[in-house]
Formats: C-alpha cells, structure tokens, sequence
C-alpha cells in the first residue's frame, strides 16, 4: 500500500472521528443511535445503495459518532459493535485491505474500551471471523478465539469460540499454540504515535504489566535502521495483526511477531538513525519510545548474541542478528529561532476516569483545573496576542505522555499544567509551582507521586529517566517561568484573598512535563485537601483571578526576555 493511500485514509478516519460527533451532537444518544441503525439496515436491504462507498460511510460516520459524543453511555459499544459490523460489509464489497483493518479496529476497540459489556466476546468473535475468514490470518483468528475461550468462558459466543480454536489449531505453527497454553495472560493492546516532523512518540498500551527489552539495529543498503522490543508473556490485539503504517514521522511502520513463542517482538522500521529514550508508566502500563533524528547517524554497536528465531517467524528472521541499544545519549536541540510567544499549550490537570485529588467536600480537582484553564486560555490571549491551545476543553481522559506530546506536535513555546494540590494534612495550605529536575525535597517527591499516580519508589526510578532528559529539558527557562508565575500568583492573590502562602518554586520528577521540548511547569493552585483552599478553588472569582496571576507570569517572563509576540 502507498504511503500516499495510507495518508488518505488517515484524513478519512480523522474526518469521520469528528464530522461524526458533530453531526449527532444534537440529537439524545439512543435518537442518533437508531437513526444510524435506521441507515444501516436501508443499506441492508439494498444491493443498489452497497455499491456506492459513500453509503457505507455514511454508516459508520453515524454509529461512531454515538460512540464519540457519549463513550459512557451504554449504546457506545453498541455503536462500535454495528461500526465495526458495517466497515466489514464494505470489505467484503470492496475488497480493500483498509476496510477490513477498519472493521478490526472497531471491534478492538470494545474489548479495550469496554472489556466487561456483554459485545466484547463478540467483537472478539468478530474480529476472529474477519482475520480467519476475509484476510486469511489464521494466526490472528486463533488468538480471538483463545482469548475468548481464556477471558469470556460464560459468554455466549464461548460455545462458538471453542471449536473453531480447536479446528485452528491444527492449522497453526506450534508456537502460537504454545503460547496460549504457557499462561500468556499480557496482551498489547494498541501502538499510538505523535509526530511533529522532527521528534516523534510512539506508545504501547498493554493490559498489566510486562518485562521486556529494547534493541536496535543499524540500517544497511537494503533496509533502514530498526528499534524493536522483546516483550514477555505478551499477546498482541486483533487490531495489530497487521502492520501499523505512519505517513510521517520518524517511523514508518510497526510489525509485531514471535521469535520464539513466549515473546512478543515488536519492530519499529525507521525512516532514519535516530537518538531514542525508552520508559515505561503505569495504570495503565504502557512503554514509551521518544525518537529524535541522530545527526550524520549512529555509530554502529557491539553485536550482542542473537536469540534463536522460529523458522516461521518473518519478524525473528530478519532481526536474528541484533544489537542493544546504545547508552544514554543527550540530545540538545537548536535554540528555537522565531522571536515571541506565538503558541503556548495549557494542560487542565487529570479528567475524564481520573478525578485526581477529591476534597473534603467532594470537589474534584479534575473540575477545577478545567475550569481554571479555560480562565486562563482566555487571560493569555489578551495579555500576549497568542494562541492558546488547551489539551482537553471537556471532560476526557488524556493520558500524562499525550499531553506533552501535544504540545510537542503544535511546536508550543510553552507548556503550562494546572492542577490543585493535596496532602494527608488538611491544615496544609499555600500556592507552589513546580518544573522537571531532580529533587531532595521530601513533600516535592510526594507531590510527584499523587500527580502521577505512582509510589513514592516508583518516582525514585523515574529520576533515572530524567538522566537523558535534562538537555532537553529547557531546565533554566523552565525555572525562571515558574518564578515569574509563582511570583505572581502570590503577588495577586494576596491582594485578594487572606491567608495565602508561598510555597516557592521547586524542582520535581512529573510524568506530565516529561519529553517537552519547551519551557514547562507544573501549578498547584491551591490545596483542594484544605476546607477553605477547596471552597476557594470551587469559586469562579478565585479561579479567575488565579487564572490573571498565572497570565500576568507569563507575560513578565517574556517580557524579560523580549518574547513579546511581534503580531500583537
């Protein structure tokens, strides 16, 4: 397939993703349900309207766009499920490849989202019959059928599951059965990717926990450089039975294989030496790659002894010759040339299925941050003449590492995350501003550790991580931003409000500024563990005047440093 085609089809899931939620916003869920279903069944019943694709678009624009505007709402998997029914009837008219990848992404989709509602056994069942039966993956097909006779015994589709697994597996190579059998119980789940051009993130999302390595090879005159991991006890998702394609970027595709059959090997073929960091956060456990370009490549590496491949594995055999990744090595990029702030990225703390810190009487932080961020998008707009870009304007789940992402891609001149803080001691109280470094401070540490939902040893690995991030850091005007912010916020706030306390600026390991490539900080506006300091943060005239102070910081930083946007 082309690059050219992938890219189109990239645009047409993109425009499906939010022409459909704009179409039935508003309508009531189960009104735009039936209506998509009303469509669906039209077509059904016409073999004239089925050779047209728009008509099948037109579906499936309507069933995501339930699942979109109403993920919570019970006909969301419902919506996927006919989404994913309807995307394989056009495989099966148009014999595309894509469609039938699209098919599987719906179907997948529910066992990931909604892995307890009573479709996800048959979407999985689904899947299998569209990897088994439209593009000839028995392989795949018998990984849907196993994880349903493993995950759904009382289903109703296990009395259907289990004999095909049982006609399978007399077809399949014996390592993909033995994996089933060797208490295999990880599975990837999806590999996301963000790119603006010259850095790109890639993400693997598993269901639990998983050990694994990373590797790398060299390219060579026939074939371009290569990162992969081996990861243990692992299965991948139906979705990923084929490869991943990126129209940009630094990597071009994403293949998953077993070299042998307790391992998982997932390769990402480069269109380019590059300097790579490698982490890994938790709930959900997910692995992180950020890629930048090496400049005039990497120097080759010391081979390391290469694991024994399965004589049917493609993946293992290209790779049976491998080397470790090379050591840490800092990357420092040029100083960004264009004068002025002409885009800053604002983070409303947690959302969506994470509330963060709750109050005493019941605020969730995850509310005030929105709130307060919206105040601030607005505030900077007037004081700076920029655009504003806020990562979530509503309440959505947006994991840590997408949200410097974001900002990464849209090339932010600055990266600002709200949130409210908390501690055991209800007394406690004040304002602070944090950036990423190390730090010795023991309430820094535990401050780190609620925001990214870790143990206060889990934050301690971290700073080894941030033993290849501090070039990149912005580590001084990171710190100086947050002077000017904290400065202010307790300047203005002061002026307003009694008892306000100056907690200071502090260094701190948080998930949410790893990987910018900006100036960033983190702002704990107050303690909504703190009676008064929650009924504060509930105010609209506290968050708003929160929201001036941070705006006001902003603006003396670039004043200082002559970063007035010129446009203004």
């Amino acid at each position: 397939m082309s690059l050219r085609l992938v890219a189109l089809n990239i645009i047409l899931a993109g425009c499906l993703f939010f022409c459909a939620a704009a179409s039935v916003s508003a309508l009531d869920p189960e009104t735009a349900y039936q209506q998509a279903k009303g469509r669906y069944l039209s077509l059904q019943s016409s073999s004239k309207k089925q050779l047209y694709r728009e008509n099948w678009l037109d579906v499936i624009e309507g069933f995501v766009g339930v699942a979109q505007a109403w993920p919570r709402h019970r006909r969301a998997p419902d919506a996927l499920y006919m989404a994913g029914k309807t995307a394989r009837g056009l495989y099966q008219v148009s014999h595309l490849r894509d469609d039938a990848d699209m098919a599987l992404r719906y179907f997948n989709r529910i066992v990931i989202e909604y892995p307890k509602d009573n479709l996800a056994d048959d979407a999985l069942f689904q899947a299998g019959e569209t990897l088994q039966k439209d593009l000839k993956d028995i392989v795949g097909a018998y990984r849907s059928f196993a994880r349903i006779v493993r995950d759904y015994p009382g289903g109703d589709m296990f009395p259907l599951a289990k004999p095909r697994l049982s006609a399978l597996a007399k077809k399949v190579p014996s390592e993909a059965r033995s994996m089933q059998q060797s208490g295999t119980d990880a599975i990837l789940q999806n590999i996301r990717q963000w790119s603006d051009g010259e850095r790109t993130r890639i993400v693997l999302d598993f269901n639990r926990e998983v050990d694994y390595e990373t590797h790398a090879l060299s390219g060579t005159d026939r074939d371009g450089p290569k990162i992969f991991f081996d990861i243990q006890k692992t299965a991948p998702g139906a979705e990923l039975a084929t490869p991943v394609l990126f129209d940009q970027g630094l990597v071009e595709r994403v293949r998953v294989g077993h070299p042998v059959p307790t391992t998982l090997r997932v390769v990402l073929d480069l269109r380019r030496s590059v300097h790579q960091r490698v982490f890994s956060l938790k709930e959900p456990f997910r692995i992180v790659a950020d890629l930048t370009p090496a400049a005039g490549g990497d120097a080759p590496a010391d081979p390391a002894p290469p694991q024994a491949p399965s004589s049917n594995d493609e993946l293992a055999q290209i790779l049976e010759q491998h080397t470790e990744l090379p050591g840490v090595t800092l990357n420092i990029p040029e100083k960004n040339p264009r004068k002025g702030l002409k885009r800053i990225v604002v983070d409303a703390g947690h959302g969506g299925k994470d509330p963060g810190a709750i109050g005493p009487r019941g605020t969730r932080e995850k509310d005030v941050t929105l709130a307060m961020a919206k105040k601030l998008a607005r505030h900077l707009r007037a004081a700076l003449g920029c655009e504003v870009i806020l990562t979530r304007d509503r309440d959505i789940y947006l994991p840590l590492e997408e949200r410097t992402a974001i900002a990464n891609r849209l090339n932010a001149d600055l990266f600002i995350s709200v949130h409210a803080n908390a501690s055991r001691n209800r007394k406690a109280y004040g304002i602070e501003t944090y950036y990423l470094n190390f730090s010795k401070n023991k309430a820094a540490v535990e401050v780190a550790a609620r925001e990214n939902n870790t143990s206060l040893e889990e934050v301690g690995d971290l700073e080894l991580i941030l033993l290849d991030l501090m070039a990149n850091a912005k580590i001084n005007e990171s710190s100086r931003l947050a002077a000017e912010v904290q400065g202010a916020l307790v300047g203005k706030l002061k002026r307003k409000f009694s008892r306000v306390r100056n907690l200071g600026v502090r260094p701190g390991p948080f998930y949410v500024l790893l990987g910018a490539t900006m100036p960033s900080i983190l702002v704990e506006t107050a303690f909504i563990s703190n009676p008064t300091e929650e009924k504060r943060l509930k105010s609209a005239a506290y968050q708003d005047q929160a929201a001036r102070a941070i705006a006001e910081g902003v603006r003396r930083y670039a004043r200082a440093l002559d970063l007035i946007a010129s446009n203004r």
